[in-house]
C-alpha cells in the first residue's frame, strides 16, 4: 500500500506542475565545468560527518571533522533540528579547485515546478586560504544545508508537499544560515546602515541573492538581540509545519510581521543616527572609480612609488579585470582580464592581488586554468613575465622588497597560512613561518629587510606545535619578522582585543594599518617608541582595502557607498591626526559578550579533579605566554654574517619544527598522573546521564581514511504533462540519479501520448569526472499517425518508430565554450496498421520498410549568460550544430542539417531585459528534409496547417510519410499555426521586452506566486521558409499552390498550379503576460499576424513553460 500512495502522490504532483519540457529553451546550452586536475578522494568518518579530501590533507581534514563535531550541538539546539542523516564534507584546497566540481552543473536555480529535488546530506567548502576564514565557511555552508533539509527535506512525501506547497523568502533560510555562521558581522553591520542612509529599508525584503542573505542576517540578528536566541528554534519550526513565515512571527513572537519590520527599521535607523554623529563619508569629489555594477568587488588598489598612477583590480562574479590609470593624464590601461561570471557557485574575491615592484612594473597574481599565477607587467614594453606558483593552494597577499627582487607572501601550503620568501624573477621559495595562525598581509618596512604582517597568534614561535582550530581566535594584531635575526620567534608589535590587519610602515616605528576596534574599520597608526594608538579616519563604512603613498600624502581606499563598493582618492591626507569615535553598537554588545566569556571562568562548576588541575596548569602556561616583555634570541652563527642582501639573497631550507627545542622542564602529565590515596576516595560531582553521553561521544573514535566509492542515490523526480504537436497531449516521467560528486549521471525518462500507443523512451549515462565528458544514450521513439482523407473511412493507422544509440564526446575549451562530437546508429522503422474503420473487404497492408542510418552530430556551443530571476537571463548564448544520416544501403535516403541559434539578453534596468533571438537552419543532402515555420512550443489549443502538396504532415493515401520522424518545427513565431509556411531551410529572428512590473513597483516582500512572477513583454517575431535560393523578396519567392488539392473524387479533369508571387516574410507583434497559474508557468500572447503585408485579426494564444 506504501508503494501505491506513493504513486499516487506522484501522479497528483504531475497533474499540478508544469512540464519539464517547457521548461527549458529547445536547444540545450549551459556553461562548463572543466577539470583541470585529477581529485583522487578518501574520507575520514565520525558520528555525524564524513569528511571527503584529497592531496596530503588528511590533517586538515581530522581538524575539521574535530571542529564541526564541537560545533554540531550548538547549531543543531540553535535551529532546532536534527539531521535525518550523516553529512557529507567535500574539502577543496581551493575556489579554484571547487569550481571544477561537477556538483549543481545542470541545477535549475528557478523552477516553476513539475521537479521535486531530494535535498542532499552533501556540501562542499572551499578553503579560503586562512583558517579563521575556513571555520566560517564550514559553518555556513553545514547551516545552509541544515536549514534547507529542515525546510525542504524529510520524508519521501514532505519533499513532494514542499516542492508545491511551501515558497519561502530568499532573505529566510540565506539570512538565517548567514548569522548562525557568522552573528553580527562588519559585513552586514556596515550593509544594514547603508540601507538605512540610501532610505531602502523599505525595499529590503526584495532584495534577492547575497543582498537578500544580509537582510536576512540582520532581521535574525535583530530577533535574537530583542527576544533572545531560542526564539530562531520557534520560528523556524512553526514555519516547518504551517508552511508561512509571517503566521510563524505572529505565533512565535506574538506581534505581526510588519509591526517585526518596523521594530527593525527603528533599532537600526537609530543606529544609522548615532553613528552619523561621528562618523562621515566619502566626499564624492574624491571618488576615483568610474560607473560600475553594484555586483563589482575592488580586490587591491597600490599607489605606484613615484605618486604618478594607481593600479587596481575589480572582480565582478568571478570574472576579473586589472587597470593601471595615470593620475598625470587620467587614461587609463587594462593590462590584464580573467575568470569568469559565476552565479550560485562561490567566486574567490581575494584576486586578482596587486603590488608594485618599481614605478613602471606591476605584480600580479591571479588564477588561471586553476592554477595560481605571478605576472611580472611592464608598463613601459607592454609585456608580461608570468610564472606558476605550484606550490601554493591560496595566495592572499604579497609585497616587494625595496629593490623588487625579493617579493612576501601570505599563502596556504597544505592547509595552512605561513608566510613564505619568493624570489621576484627566478623559482625560489623559503618558508619563514610554519604553525596553524595565520598570517596575513605581510609587506616590508622601507629600507629594511624585516616584515610587518598581521595575525592571530597567540604565541610568539613562529614553528609552534599547536593544533586545533579551536585554538585559533578571531583576534588578530601587528608583529615583525626579520630575515636578518629571526630565527624561532616573531617581535609583536600591537595588542589589541580587535582585528588589526593590512599594515603598512612609514618606517620602524610608525605603523599605519586597518582596525575594528571602534567597530566600524577605519585607518589607525601605532608609534612603537611612544606605544600611542591614533585613530586617522572616521568614514560611516569599512574600509576593506587601501594604500598609502607617504610622499604625495595621498590615500586610496575601498569602501562601501550606496550599498556598493567604489574606490576613493584623498589628496593632502593628513596622517598626524587623531580623531575619537565612540564605539558601535555592535562592538558595545561584543565587548559585553566577550566580558561575559571572560568571567564564566570565575564562577564555580562541577569540574572534576583532574580537570581542575588541567585548567589551573592552562592559566599558568597562558599567564607565561602573555608577558608583555619580548624574549630575547642570542644571534647564531647565521646570524654573525651581516645584514641579508636582497641583491643576491641565498635561499635556505627552513628550519624545520621539529628541530627546534626548547629547554623547558618537563611538564606535569595529567594523563597519567598518580593522585593520594585520600585524593582518589574524594567523592567525585554526580554527572547526569546526558553528560555521560556527551563524553561517550566525543570520546568516539574517528575511523578512516576510506576511499571513495561512486554510489548512485536520485538527484531529481519530474512528472508533468507536455503539448506534443504531433502526439498531442502527453504525460512525461523523468528521473536523474548521480553518484555524490556528479561525476557519473544516469538519466531516464518515458513520455506518452494519452492513447498509450505514441511516446518516447529514453536513458542517457554520462561520464564527467575529466577533462572531456563522454556520455552513451538511447533513444526510442514512436508515433501513431492517422493518413489525411476526404472520408473518415478512408483514414488509416501508419506506425512509425526511431531507435537510436548515441555516444558523444564533449571538449570544454572554456567555461563558456564546448565542442562536442556524438556518433550515433540507428533505425527507423514504417508499419501499416490498417484503416482505422474495418472495411467490408478484405484488408491489405503496405510492406513494412526499414532503413538503418549511421552518422554524427557536431556541435559548438557558446554560453557566458546568467540566470537571474524566474524567466530573466542576462548575457550570450549561441549553437553551431551539423548533424548526418548516412542511410547505410541507401544512399538516395541520406541527409545532413546545419543550424545557427544566437541569442542576447540585455539588462536595461534592474531586472528589466531585451531578449534579441536568431535562428537558421537548412536540410541538404539527397533526401532533404522539411522545416514547419509558425507556432510555438508547448502551445494549448494549437492548429496545424495540412494544406499544400509539399507539406510534409499531408502524406500521400496508400503511401509512408518519410519526413515525419525527422522534420522540424521552427518556432516561435506567435499568430501563425503550426506549417505556415516549410522548406528545405528556414531563418527567424525573435525580440522581446520582458518587465516584472509588479515586483518593480512594490516595495516589499510579494507572497503571492501569480504577482511575484506576473511579467509583461512586447514582442516582435519574423520568418521565413523556403526551398531553393533564398527569399529576399517578394521577385524571387513563389509558393506553389494546385487546385483541387485533392484530385481524388473531384470529378474535374483538370489540375492548376499556380504560382503565388507574395512577401516571403511572415511577421507579427503583440504583447504578452506571463506569471504562475495552478503550478504552471503560463505565457498568454496577443498576437497581430501580418502575411504579404496585410494585418490580420489579432490571435491569442496559451504556452507553458519560459520563453527562449
Amino acid at each position: 500500500m506504501r508503494v501505491f500512495r506513493v504513486v499516487f502522490l506522484v501522479l497528483i504532483a504531475g497533474i499540478w506542475v508544469n512540464a519539464v519540457q517547457a521548461q527549458h529553451a529547445y536547444e540545450r546550452f549551459g556553461k562548463n565545468r572543466i577539470q583541470y586536475k585529477q581529485f583522487r578522494w578518501n574520507y575520514l568518518s565520525s558520528e555525524n560527518f564524513d569528511v571527503y579530501y584529497y592531496d596530503d590533507r588528511k590533517r586538515i581534514a581530522q581538524e575539521s571533522l574535530d571542529y564541526l563535531e564541537k560545533e554540531f550541538d550548538r547549531i543543531t539546539d540553535l535551529i532546532g533540528f536534527y539531521p535525518y542523516q550523516k553529512t557529507k564534507v567535500f574539502l577543496y584546497n581551493s575556489v579554484a579547485d571547487l569550481q571544477q566540481s561537477n556538483i549543481g552543473l545542470d541545477k535549475q536555480q528557478f523552477s516553476a515546478g513539475g521537479e521535486t529535488e531530494f535535498v542532499k546530506p552533501y556540501i562542499e567548502v572551499a578553503h579560503p586560504g586562512t583558517v579563521e576564514e575556513f571555520k566560517e565557511e564550514l559553518i555556513h555552508k553545514f547551516s545552509d544545508l541544515m536549514l534547507n533539509e529542515m525546510m525542504f527535506g524529510g520524508s519521501l512525501k514532505d519533499m513532494f508537499q514542499n516542492a508545491v506547497l511551501l515558497n519561502l523568502p530568499d532573505w529566510f533560510v540565506d539570512g538565517a544560515a548567514l548569522y548562525v555562521a557568522k552573528g553580527w558581522n562588519d559585513e552586514m553591520d556596515d550593509f544594514v546602515r547603508q540601507i538605512m542612509t540610501e532610505k531602502k529599508a523599505n525595499k529590503a525584503l526584495r532584495m534577492t541573492g547575497p543582498e537578500a542573505a544580509l537582510v536576512g542576517q540582520s532581521i535574525w540578528n535583530y530577533i535574537v538581540e530583542k527576544y533572545g536566541k531560542s526564539s530562531i528554534n520557534n520560528i523556524l519550526n512553526y514555519t516547518r509545519i504551517i508552511r508561512n513565515e509571517e503566521r510563524s512571527v505572529l505565533i512565535t513572537l506574538g506581534i505581526p510581521f510588519k509591526k517585526l519590520m518596523t521594530d527593525w527599521k527603528s533599532y537600526y535607523g537609530d543606529m544609522e543616527k548615532r553613528v552619523a554623529q561621528s562618523y562621515t563619508a566619502p566626499s564624492d569629489s574624491t571618488r576615483f572609480s568610474a560607473r560600475h555594477r553594484k555586483s563589482v568587488v575592488f580586490t587591491t588598489v597600490k599607489i605606484s612609488p613615484d605618486g604618478k598612477k594607481v593600479a587596481y583590480a575589480e572582480n565582478d562574479r568571478g570574472k576579473f579585470t586589472v587597470k593601471v590609470r595615470s593620475l598625470e593624464n587620467g587614461q587609463e590601461t587594462v593590462i590584464l582580464n580573467g575568470g569568469n561570471k559565476v552565479i550560485k557557485q562561490s567566486v574567490d574575491y581575494n584576486i586578482p592581488l596587486l603590488s608594485w615592484s618599481d614605478a613602471n612594473t606591476l605584480g600580479v597574481i591571479g588564477v588561471k586554468n586553476g592554477q595560481y599565477v605571478f605576472w611580472l607587467y611592464d608598463l613601459l614594453t607592454k609585456s608580461k613575465l608570468p610564472r606558476e606558483l605550484d606550490r601554493f593552494s591560496n595566495v592572499r597577499s604579497f609585497d616587494f622588497s625595496g629593490n623588487g627582487r625579493l617579493a612576501v607572501l601570505s599563502a596556504d601550503l597544505n592547509g595552512q597560512n605561513d608566510l613564505f620568501l619568493i624570489s621576484s624573477r627566478r623559482d625560489r621559495t623559503r618558508r619563514l613561518t610554519n604553525d596553524i595562525y595565520d598570517d596575513l598581509d605581510p609587506s616590508f618596512i622601507p629600507n629594511s629587510n624585516t616584515v610587518v604582517f598581521s595575525s592571530n597568534r597567540v604565541t610568539d614561535s613562529i614553528a609552534s606545535n599547536v593544533r586545533g582550530y579551536d585554538k585559533s581566535t578571531t583576534n588578530y594584531n601587528l608583529f615583525l619578522f626579520s630575515l636578518d635575526t629571526t630565527t624561532t620567534t616573531v617581535t609583536r608589535v600591537t595588542n589589541t582585543l580587535s582585528k588589526d590587519f593590512k599594515p603598512k610602515a612609514l618606517d620602524e616605528d610608525n605603523f599605519f594599518y586597518l582596525s575594528d576596534q571602534r567597530g566600524i574599520v577605519n585607518l589607525f597608526r601605532y608609534n612603537r617608541k611612544t606605544g600611542i594608538y591614533s585613530q586617522l579616519s572616521n568614514y560611516n563604512s569599512s574600509i576593506r582595502d587601501y594604500d598609502l603613498n607617504f610622499a604625495s600624502q595621498t590615500l586610496a581606499m575601498v569602501t562601501m557607498q550606496e550599498l556598493g563598493e567604489d574606490i576613493f582618492r584623498i589628496n593632502g591626507f593628513n596622517t598626524e591626526r587623531q580623531i575619537f569615535t565612540p564605539a558601535s553598537r555592535r562592538r558595545e554588545v561584543q565587548q559585553a559578550k566577550s566580558l561575559t566569556e571572560k568571567r564564566k571562568p570565575e564562577q564555580p562548576k562541577n569540574m572534576s579533579i583532574k580537570d581542575l588541575i588541567n585548567a589551573r596548569l592552562k592559566e599558568k602556561t597562558d599567564t607565561t605566554q602573555k608577558q608583555p616583555s619580548q624574549p630575547t634570541v642570542k644571534p647564531d652563527s647565521a646570524q654573525t654574517k651581516g645584514v641579508i642582501d636582497t641583491d643576491d639573497y641565498t635561499f635556505e631550507e627552513p628550519v624545520k619544527a621539529d628541530t627546534i627545542k626548547p629547554q623547558a622542564a618537563k611538564p606535569l602529565n595529567t594523563n597519567d598522573y598518580v593522585f593520594e590515596d585520600e585524593v582518589l576516595k574524594a567523592q567525585q560531582p554526580s554527572e547526569t546521564f546526558l553528560t555521560r553521553y556527551m563524553k561517550a561521544r566525543d570520546a568516539s573514535r574517528v575511523t578512516g581514511p576510506f576511499p571513495y566509492l561512486p554510489k548512485f542515490s536520485y538527484e531529481t523526480f519530474a512528472t508533468n504533462f507536455v503539448i506534443d504537436p504531433l502526439r498531442g497531449f502527453s504525460m512525461k516521467l523523468e528521473t536523474q540519479m548521480n553518484d555524490m560528486l556528479e561525476n557519473f549521471r544516469l538519466i531516464g525518462g518515458l513520455q506518452t501520448a494519452f492513447d498509450f500507443k505514441s511516446g518516447d523512451v529514453w536513458g542517457e549515462f554520462q561520464y564527467l569526472p575529466y577533462r572531456i565528458d563522454y556520455s552513451v544514450r538511447f533513444d526510442r521513439n514512436v508515433i501513431f499517425w492517422e493518413t489525411n482523407a476526404s472520408s473518415a473511412l478512408d483514414v488509416e493507422e501508419q506506425k512509425y518508430s526511431f531507435q537510436k544509440i548515441e555516444v558523444g564526446a564533449s571538449m570544454p575549451l572554456s567555461i563558456r565554450t564546448r565542442v562536442s562530437v556524438k556518433p550515433f546508429v540507428g533505425f527507423t522503422q514504417f508499419v501499416d496498421r490498417g484503416y482505422v474503420i474495418p472495411q467490408d473487404t478484405i484488408p491489405t497492408f503496405l510492406p513494412s520498410q526499414q532503413q538503418v542510418y549511421a552518422g554524427a552530430r557536431a556541435e559548438l556551443v557558446y554560453d557566458n549568460s546568467l540566470t537571474t530571476g524566474m524567466n530573466i537571463i542576462e548575457g550570450t548564448r549561441g549553437k553551431l550544430s551539423v548533424v548526418h544520416y548516412e542511410a547505410v544501403g541507401n544512399s538516395s535516403k541520406s541527409f545532413s542539417q546545419a543550424s545557427l541559434d544566437v541569442r542576447h539578453y540585455q539588462k536595461i534596468y534592474r531586472e528589466i531585459v531585451v531578449a534579441v533571438r536568431g535562428f537558421a537552419g537548412t536540410f541538404f543532402g539527397n533526401s532533404p528534409k522539411k522545416y514547419l515555420l509558425g507556432g510555438m512550443d508547448n502551445w494549448a489549443f494549437n492548429r496545424i496547417n495540412y494544406s499544400g502538396l509539399q507539406n510534409p504532415l499531408r502524406g500521400s493515401q496508400g503511401a509512408f510519410n518519410e519526413n515525419l520522424l525527422f522534420s522540424e518545427f521552427a518556432t516561435s513565431l506567435r499568430g501563425f499555426d503550426y506549417a505556415t509556411l516549410y522548406g528545405n531551410s528556414v531563418a527567424i529572428g525573435n525580440v522581446e521586452l520582458r518587465v516584472p512590473l509588479i515586483r518593480a513597483l512594490s516595495n516589499g516582500p510579494i507572497t503571492s506566486n501569480f504577482f511575484r512572477n506576473l511579467q509583461f513583454t512586447a514582442f516582435y517575431d519574423i520568418g521565413t521558409s523556403w526551398t531553393g535560393a533564398i527569399p529576399i523578396n517578394s521577385r524571387n519567392s513563389t509558393r506553389k499552390r494546385v487546385v483541387p488539392e485533392e484530385t481524388t473524387g473531384s470529378g474535374s479533369p483538370f489540375v492548376i498550379e499556380i504560382n503565388e508571387y507574395l512577401n516571403p516574410w511572415l511577421y507579427s507583434y503583440g504583447v504578452g503576460l506571463r506569471t504562475m497559474m495552478f503550478g504552471y508557468y503560463m505565457k498568454f500572447d496577443l498576437a497581430w499576424p501580418v502575411e504579404n503585408y496585410r494585418v490580420n485579426n489579432p490571435r491569442l494564444s496559451v504556452t507553458l513553460g519560459f520563453d527562449f
